[in-house]
């Protein structure tokens, strides 16, 4: 069984509570993400999300006024590197959330999306098939 190590994205840009509305949006273009993790030096704090920087955000003031401190979702649903995919995929639906951040220690390690998941779900049932196809072919 697949663990969020194998299937996460390791390559997070991580923000800090004080980086403006600004400084988020350029991250999330620069990375091409539309989820940051917020963190400090004991750890990670919460998320933004694009939705965040537009809805909360910019109803709060000017770009470069508000910061990702006053906007971000803190105690968010979070994963383990070690965490079974299956696991990770019934604990995203339990919360209705699309992406997942692993963390261990207080330190982000990564980020699952659905898609990350599901992806790696395809390639299961394919190799499975594929398997079955094979020793089917005995008589073939």
């Amino acid at each position: 069984m697949a663990t969020l190590q194998e299937v996460m994205n390791d390559n997070v840009e991580n923000c800090k509570p004080q980086d403006d509305l600004q400084t988020l949006a350029k991250a999330m273009k620069t990375e091409d993400v539309g989820f940051l993790p917020i963190a400090n030096e004991d750890g990670y704090l919460g998320v933004v999300t694009d939705r965040d920087l537009v809805v909360r955000g910019l109803a709060k003031g000017s770009a470069d006024q508000v910061k990702a401190e006053d906007i971000m979702t803190e105690n968010v649903v979070t994963g383990t590197p070690d965490m079974q995919v299956e696991e990770a995929t019934r604990l995203m639906q339990d919360h209705q959330i699309k992406r997942l951040l692993v963390v261990k220690d207080q330190e982000v390690k990564g980020v699952v999306s659905l898609g990350d998941l599901g992806v790696n779900e395809m390639e299961k049932v394919a190799g499975d098939t594929v398997s079955e196809i094979k020793k089917g072919s005995g008589n073939n």
